[in-house]
């Protein structure tokens, strides 16, 4: 039989410089590709930590990676936390109030900023704790815990105090932390602004204190001043923790302390102040404090009254307190209001509810159910620290 390739015109010209089938390559055969490889890694090779673009905690980069421990990877049980858990003091936004204003006094006592006790050194004659609103030049929240017109005689010093319970303090065990706050005051002159950090002696009791960390702070007169305390190590701080900010202004007369932006985060620098929605700073509040708006009982005498509560998932079993002379409504003729505000004996109370007597009513008949108005004084549960 004669080869094809002389029948088939065209095939033996096609055929004519073919490979056999079993040849090969290699890389210096493919025109560029030893070129576009040079340099290239080895398809078995390894990086180390420091060959990635990693970004400093807290920085915001879109060509870096965010590290594991950044404080805003972690949610409530690590070091830091997301965005409205960094932090860890509630209500440091000074937004949330339940109480009315007080006096200024030389005992630790709560104003009008729910969670904040202050007190003033220099046999205070004149001043009032209340709660500043608008002063967005001093804190972004717009409010801050404002000492109004204090008189001081020698030795004269503003202290405000908030407390941090156990299951938060935990969160900044042997860990770096930093305290800050803003300032402002009308002194005249220069003076010192004290910011300390202590951890409670056992858990969620500050019977006894053990400083963890002080300084101290020149604030010019008439200037926002931004206040910060960092503490490498926080150390067994897991019992709680106390705040204190003191302003050792020494004698003055009629003069204005404003503290606000109160925060308490981890980490080794101070961070913009974590602003957090109103609807989340009061649920952590009511916690600690937390108005009764809904009571009802009934009459067991003229004058006295016993009243069931609810108050589930506060932090311990709380203190019953009133604002003023509370007023109940029978709920079919008439509203009856105390004489003089007040609670009575207290039969049951838990973390969750309880139940106690109010007196000094009149014109009550026994037996007659009762309801709670919001006529009169408030009613709070208070579990503060």
């Amino acid at each position: 039989m004669r080869d094809a390739r002389f029948i088939l015109p065209g095939v033996r010209a096609a055929l004519d410089g073919k490979a056999p089938a079993d040849h090969g390559h290699v890389l210096d055969d493919v025109a560029g590709l030893s070129t576009a490889l040079n340099g290239k890694a080895p398809t078995i090779h390894s990086h180390v930590l420091a060959d990635l673009p990693v970004a400093d905690p807290g920085e915001s980069n879109p060509t870096k990676l965010v590290r594991a421990d950044d404080p805003r990877l972690s949610a409530g049980s690590g070091v830091g936390a997301l965005a409205a858990q960094r932090n860890l003091v509630v209500n440091g936004c000074a937004r949330v109030s339940h109480r009315q204003a007080a006096p200024l006094a030389a005992t630790w006592q709560p104003g009008e900023v729910d969670l904040w006790q202050v007190r003033a050194d220099g046999s205070p004659s004149a001043g009032t704790v209340k709660r500043a609103t608008g002063v967005f030049s001093l804190s972004p929240s717009g409010a801050a815990c404002l000492v109004q017109g204090a008189t001081l005689g020698s030795g004269g010093a503003v202290h405000w105090r908030l407390r941090l319970e156990a299951a938060d303090a935990l969160r900044l065990r042997h860990r770096p932390a930093v305290l800050s706050a803003r300032a402002y005051h009308d002194c005249g002159q220069t003076i010192g602004w004290t910011l300390a950090l202590a951890r409670a002696g056992s858990p969620d009791s500050f019977t006894s204190v053990s400083t963890i960390a002080t300084t101290t702070i020149s604030v010019p007169h008439d200037s926002n001043t931004d206040l910060v305390l960092a503490v490498p190590d926080m150390g067994a701080c897991e019992p709680g923790l106390q705040i204190t900010i003191t302003a050792a202004c020494g004698a003055v007369s009629g003069r204005w302390f404003y503290l606000g932006a109160i925060q308490l985060e981890a980490g080794d620098t101070a961070t913009a102040f974590d602003l957090r929605p109103i609807a989340l700073a009061t649920a952590l509040v009511h916690r600690q404090l937390r108005p009764i708006t809904t009571a009802f009982g009934r009459a067991n005498s003229s004058t006295n009254i016993q009243l069931t509560v609810n108050h589930p998932g506060m932090r311990a079993a709380p203190a019953y307190q009133v604002t003023g002379p509370l007023t109940i409504t029978d709920m079919a003729t008439a509203n009856y209001t105390q004489s003089s505000a007040g609670i009575g004996s207290i039969h049951e109370r838990t973390a969750d509810g309880g139940r106690f007597d109010v007196s000094g009513f009149s014109g009550l008949t026994s037996g007659t159910p009762v309801a709670l108005t919001s006529l009169g004084g408030r009613l709070l549960a208070s579990a503060e620290l």
